[in-house]
């Protein structure tokens, strides 16, 4: 079966995307001392958000679909506020954070959650997430599915010819 361009497209997104949810969870799990012992609902948050990444990240492991894609990107987009929140006008219980922009785990989680959330973006703007399996394994996905991609002129000459 040849490998086709979408899905070595859908290989490096979801690479990418996958190691960039790891690095979010390893981040807020070193955090976590520091979150619980300012306030315990901000711990438990970290542990919530190290949790979820870890989950979404291996959703992307299974599946390409566009509600996976989209838990890819809302997450660390919800990550991302909470972080701006705490920098700028503080957290319920938790102002100890207020101006601190230079912090160095904070800066890596950001540059983390900002490239899930932007490779995420650009696969759910492509169209391409809830048909990249069928185009990258020929035959895959339900029949309401590849007549869907068909119609949407998602498939190559050669899979529609199967059609």
């Amino acid at each position: 079966m040849p490998v086709t361009p979408a899905a070595i497209d859908d290989a490096v997104s979801r690479t990418v995307a996958i190691a960039g949810l790891a690095g979010v969870a390893l981040i807020h799990v070193l955090q976590l001392p520091d979150a619980f012992s300012e306030t315990f609902y901000l711990g438990l948050l970290f542990a919530g958000a190290a949790v979820a990444s870890l989950l979404v990240a291996t959703a992307l492991t299974r599946a390409t679909g566009r509600g996976v894609w989209t838990a890819a990107v809302a997450l660390p987009a919800l990550i991302l506020i909470g972080y701006l929140l705490s920098r700028t006008t503080g957290l319920p219980g938790a102002t100890d954070d207020v101006g601190e922009w230079d912090e160095p785990l904070g800066l890596a989680s950001l540059v983390a959650e900002t490239l899930v959330v932007c490779v995420g973006a650009a696969v759910l703007a492509a169209g391409r997430a809830p048909m990249a399996a069928m185009r990258a394994f020929p035959g895959a996905g339900s029949a309401r599915q590849r007549r869907r991609a068909a119609a949407l002129g998602l498939l190559d000459g050669r899979e529609r010819a199967a059609e």
